[in-house]
């Protein structure tokens, strides 16, 4: 029996109920045991987070990339201006990437990374950021697989979220 096939597409409006609630199931797997189940679950926090995703899919400096498997959201991933001021003035862009815990271990994260790479190619990035808890070994090692590398640095407003650099060449083949 074949693996149902991954569809890419890029995000609308529309999907925001959708990416939301993604986001707080994969959240509330990938910090279980780390962050106070009271702040996975709270409704403020839950708002919080729409608020965000409405702000992100309104932006013009973001693009938010939805994997479906069987017309069901498997994962997401969002490149963009950085939030804060990087350390590296090579560094132009950022990711996260959520994928619902349903669908580990399926490729929804490297289907999502790979749409990512070619959207940077093809505007020119040469470096991303993207920022991982440090307790978050699985995603730490799943961006290591894709080419990522931890620089050391940490984001500006927590020294939990340690920095990753991935030097994009213009070229697939480099």
């Amino acid at each position: 029996m074949n693996a149902p096939t991954v569809q890419i597409r890029t995000a609308t409006p529309e999907d925001l109920d959708a990416i939301t609630d993604l986001h707080t199931r994969s959240r509330a797997d990938y910090y279980r045991g780390f962050v106070d189940a009271a702040e996975l679950t709270d409704p403020a926090s839950a708002i919080v987070r729409r608020n965000y995703w409405t702000r992100t899919l309104n932006s013009a400096d973001h693009t938010i990339f939805l994997a479906h498997k069987s017309d069901t959201l498997a994962g997401f991933a969002v490149i963009g201006a950085c939030a804060f001021p990087d350390p590296d003035p090579e560094v132009t862009s950022e990711m996260h990437l959520y994928v619902d815990p349903r669908s580990f271990r399926q490729r929804i994260g490297a289907h999502l990374h790979s749409t990512c790479v070619q959207a940077w190619r093809a505007a020119s990035v040469t470096t991303a950021r993207l920022w991982v808890q440090h307790f978050n070994h699985r995603a730490q090692a799943f961006y290591r697989s894709q080419g990522w590398a931890p620089d050391g640095h940490h984001r500006p407003d927590s020294t939990d979220l340690l920095g990753y650099l991935l030097h994009i060449p213009a070229n697939p083949a480099d």
